[in-house]
């Protein structure tokens, strides 16, 4: 298996190899003269903008056409086609397969503090709260696989509670293989694997001990996509928050690609 790591490669070569793999992924389309680089090409430049943790895109694709490939178009041109992008980018970042187990947990995504969320106009976010307290925005949820991987994520309005949006997300649940789901202690029910409460007076019989180290799997996950840009830089819609979700989901889950 090929699993190189895009971070340490030269970003010349990196970019080769990214669109190389990329390219037969695209869907077909017809190339505009305006248009001087391809789908492949083009998201190849924002996985790698993810990858060594850029934080603005301007500033990227800047610091890209002065060093390195001075004929890319304008950023303008750019951002609109990687909106367009989006739903193919999002197709790609993850890959169903059969899995034993799955762990299930949440991450806030803040579109402002919650003191000025008053004055906030993102449409669609609301008031909610995470484990670190009250957030003003989105939640974003996902499954993990027992190695980091992460298997399935969405993105929900934060006032959702993670057992309501587990049971949204379960739709897919028989494509996986029907894994058992591995929760924490706000998903308490029958369907998953979660501890005991400190005041439990009956132990579930099926949790065990090595399930524990599981949970601490997905929370390394949102510790490297929080490393990675999560909540840097600005959005303002909820297009440019599903494609830089996805970007970073895309990009965190490289390392588990076989990219021939």
């Amino acid at each position: 298996m090929c699993r190189p790591n895009f971070s340490l490669l030269p970003i010349h070569d990196a970019f080769q190899r990214l669109t190389l793999w990329l390219n037969p992924q695209m869907p077909t389309k017809l190339l505009h003269d305006h248009e001087k680089i391809s789908d492949a090409q083009l998201v190849a430049v924002a996985l790698l903008q993810r990858i060594h943790k850029a934080v603005y895109f301007r500033h990227w694709w800047r610091f890209l056409k002065l060093n390195h490939v001075a004929w890319f178009p304008s950023e303008t041109q750019a951002r609109i086609r990687l909106a367009r992008l989006t739903p193919v980018i999002e197709r790609l970042s993850v890959e169903v397969q059969r899995l034993d187990f799955v762990v299930i947990d949440s991450e806030p995504l803040p579109m402002s503090t919650f003191k000025r969320a008053p004055r906030c106009k993102f449409p669609g976010a609301t008031h909610g709260f995470g484990t670190s307290g009250p957030v003003y925005g989105f939640k974003l949820h996902a499954w993990t696989t027992l190695n980091g991987k992460i298997a399935k994520d969405e993105i929900h309005p934060a006032n959702l509670h993670d057992f309501t949006v587990g049971c949204i997300m379960k739709r897919d649940w028989p494509a996986y293989g029907g894994p058992k789901q591995i929760g924490d202690k706000g998903d308490q029910s029958g369907t998953y694997l979660t501890p005991p409460k400190n005041n439990a007076k009956q132990l579930d019989p099926r949790w065990k001990e090595e399930y524990a180290a599981a949970r601490k799997i997905v929370e390394s996950t949102f510790s490297a996509l929080a490393g990675s840009g999560l909540r840097w830089g600005q959005v303002k819609t909820m297009l440019s928050l599903r494609l830089k979700v996805a970007l970073l989901v895309f990009a965190h889950n490289l390392k588990f690609r076989d990219l021939g």
